[in-house]
């Protein structure tokens, strides 16, 4: 019984640190992910490493620096269809640097 209290407080801090913040979205520029649509379709395949491999063809394409995607999943955006330009409910987000947000507007980024 003397172990209980040590015990929780230890589990509680031990899951408190895992646990992964979500980043700040209001500064991120967005884009609505298709079936086979995408300015990066053929150049980027799908899988464990999309993000990174997305970065790297994004920062190709624009000449700037990102950092890693965010991609959110949100079920009221899928639509059950097969059309390339059907959505998949996937929401990428990107914080490009100041002055090359056109760039990726380009692409069809958006801003929220």
């Amino acid at each position: 019984m003397r172990y209980t209290l040590p015990l929780m407080l230890a589990i509680s801090l031990f899951t408190a640190c895992k646990k992964d913040k979500s980043p700040d979205l209001k500064d991120a520029l967005q884009y609505t992910e298709t079936q086979c649509s995408d300015p990066w379709a053929k150049d980027v395949e799908r899988g464990n490493d999309f993000a990174a491999r997305l970065e790297s063809w994004l920062e190709t394409k624009t000449g700037a620096a990102i950092g890693k995607p965010y991609m959110k999943f949100f079920k009221d955006k899928a639509t059950l269809c097969y059309a390339c330009s059907c959505t998949t409910g996937n929401v990428i987000y990107v914080w490009p640097p100041a002055g090359s947000e056109q760039k990726f507007l380009d692409l069809g980024f958006t801003k929220p």
